[in-house]
């Protein structure tokens, strides 16, 4: 009987493209994991995939109160510990990580107990904890060859969901009841929303719904108190393939997984990345090396968007040259990670 793992957490682009490798993962492996922080994002996309989950604690590095991180040399140890204790539990054979803070204590405890495992960094650089996990393991993959710093790296992208490249626009026209003569723009502030994009939306909507339908992702408990024709405010979906279907332009921040699922399905997109102040600066380097519009969130104003909406919707479609053997491909990177 062989065992997976999977762990990464944290944020959405975490998250999902680990439930992209299941489909390939399940022909090769008898039992798959999730392991993540107790209550958080994976917890529930974990279970919405019938996939057990094993909860443990972890600590984010705080980039803004920088005191907050003088604990984690003294709480970290006893998480590696407890990580240990759970992988030796579950007979963890190997790990997939897909970075973020969730990931340290896991991979750590690999490292302790000889545990072969492979991260993957989606940015155009790697996150703070796939450097500090990269050194012990087996493989890093990677989806821009500007990461790679030696023969353990490669370059095979990231993974996206079949259902992505599968969407179906009838089932979200006839569910939202949209405007068939009228484009659709579709608004995604990301798995926890993003109040900046949310705000410059809210403010253009007189605008834009003149000439658009505007479906607006706004985040979990960010739903405003509106009421407009064409427009279609919604917190959270599941079926983003079939939404990204419906739409003539995308309105994102610049995750490298929403850049990857956009390209793929070749959609007129604008990117307006994290600002630095709240990141690392991994969007901003994303958007720019993409082949989309951006607008730095400082520049935002509802006049630039909607000069970029106009000029961007005049624009031809982008073409797709996504991999659809990326999945299969990372796959077989595990495997060769256990021989």
């Amino acid at each position: 009987m062989s065992t997976i793992i999977l762990t990464g957490g944290g944020s959405g682009g975490h998250i999902i493209p680990n439930i992209a490798l299941i489909p390939y993962l399940k022909k090769h492996f008898d039992k798959i994991y999730y392991v993540g922080e107790a209550g958080g994002m994976e917890e529930k996309i974990a279970n919405q995939h019938n996939i057990t989950f094993h909860p443990i604690k972890a600590i984010k590095f705080d980039r803004v109160k920088i005191l907050k991180n003088f604990k984690i040399p003294f709480v970290l140890p006893k998480y590696i510990n407890d990580g240990v204790e759970l992988l030796e539990k579950l007979d963890a054979d190997v790990v997939f990580s897909k970075g973020g803070y969730v990931s340290l204590p896991i991979t750590y405890a690999c490292k302790k107990l000889k545990i072969p495992y492979v991260i993957h960094e989606a940015d155009k650089s790697l996150g703070l904890a796939n450097k500090l996990a990269g050194k012990s393991a087996s493989k890093i993959i990677t989806s821009d060859t500007s990461c790679n710093k030696s023969s353990k790296y490669i370059t095979l992208g990231t993974p996206i969901r079949d259902e992505i490249l599968q969407g179906n626009p009838t089932k979200i026209a006839t569910k939202l009841h949209l405007d068939i003569n009228k484009p659709t723009i579709l608004v995604v502030g990301g798995s926890l929303g993003a109040k900046a994009i949310n705000d410059c939306i809210i403010s253009c909507l007189g605008s834009l719904t003149k000439k658009y339908n505007i479906i607006h992702l706004t985040g979990k408990g960010k739903l405003p108190d509106i009421k407009m024709n064409n427009y279609y405010p919604i917190e959270y979906v599941d079926n983003i393939g079939d939404y990204y279907a419906t739409a003539s332009l995308v309105i994102a921040r610049a995750g490298a997984g929403v850049i990857t699922e956009l390209q793929a399905i070749g959609v007129r997109s604008i990117l307006i990345p994290l600002p630095e102040s709240a990141s690392r600066g991994d969007q901003l380097e994303n958007a720019k090396k993409s082949n989309f519009t951006v607008i730095r969130q400082e520049d935002l104003t509802p006049d630039l968007l909607l000069e970029k909406i106009n000029t961007t919707m005049s624009s031809p479609k982008p073409i797709s040259n996504y991999d659809r053997e990326t999945s299969q491909k990372i796959v077989d990177q595990i495997l060769l990670s256990l021989k």
